[in-house]
């Protein structure tokens, strides 16, 4: 029986990176990918994922993800989950710090 994988501190390692858009694969469980993404002063293109949901936490500033039906301001320790086949693109004017997970494709 193995034992537990190592921790990660995501603040430790967000501090390190230095461009606009950088996202850091941190694991994968149950058929899901866990990413660190950090974003300043930057747009994401329209996108939709046709067979998984997309979970967003902000660990840090603020995030605007928009929808066609409109846009959701996330704040430090908020989540949206973007269901499947919608489309969305998530916007910073400053920085900020997410944790994405959705599934792997």
């Amino acid at each position: 029986m193995g034992g537990l994988p190592d921790k990660c501190n995501l603040i430790n390692l967000s501090e390190g990176i230095a461009e606009n858009w950088k996202s850091l694969n941190i694991s994968q469980f149950n058929g899901n990918n866990v990413r660190l993404r950090v974003m300043e002063d930057v747009t994401a293109n329209w996108h939709a994922h046709d067979n998984s949901d997309e979970l967003f936490y902000v660990i840090s500033g603020e995030v605007y993800i928009d929808s066609e039906a409109g846009a959701q301001a996330l704040s430090a320790n908020e989540i949206c989950i973007v269901p499947a086949k919608v489309r969305h693109r998530a916007r910073v004017e400053g920085r900020a710090t997410l944790l994405i997970i959705d599934g792997i494709s």
